[in-house]
């Protein structure tokens, strides 16, 4: 069986903390297991927990033109996914699909905003790592965001 606080050490989100604080996260963790093609959640489901993959994948989806399901990104052991339920009340804006057997950690949103009281300092990192995460993302995809940009300002130009 795996240690889960030398397993979180290794999740990007929880960069920076220290093993009594990964202690209190593992503790209110909760293991899920889903079999190949078991929905983890569906688009505009209540978003509502952070998800870790501990073992096997995850497919994430959206929705295209006609309803039908686009992967959008593929995600491996050590990935999360979900983070922005930990600091929000929103809807999921896409589908996750375990790709294989899977084997996830929840952190539910309750349990993080209960960290919360008890330990701000905590939570404030965290979500730090999310900004930071963001941020990244973005980064990493500014040629996508600019051509997206480029193409909705073209548009908007051809219906004057």
């Amino acid at each position: 069986m795996i240690n889960r606080v030398d397993f979180l050490k290794g999740v990007g989100i929880f960069k920076g903390l220290d093993t009594d604080s990964l202690n209190r996260i593992a503790a209110v963790m909760e293991e899920q297991e889903f079999e190949t093609g078991g929905v983890v959640f569906d688009e505009k489901g209540t978003a509502d927990a952070l998800y870790i993959i501990l073992d096997g994948g995850v497919d994430i989806f959206a929705k295209g033109s006609g309803g039908k399901d686009i992967l959008i990104g593929k995600l491996i052991r050590e990935e999360f996914f979900g983070q922005l339920s930990l600091i929000g009340n929103f809807e999921h804006l896409v589908k996750a699909v375990s790709q294989q057997n899977t084997t996830l950690l929840k952190l539910p949103r309750s349990k993080f905003m209960e960290m919360n009281k008890t330990n701000p300092q905590l939570s404030l990192r965290i979500v730090l790592n999310i900004f930071s995460d963001f941020l990244k993302s973005i980064q990493d995809n500014r040629d996508a965001f600019k051509y997206i940009i480029e193409y909705y300002i073209r548009s908007k130009e051809d219906f004057k």
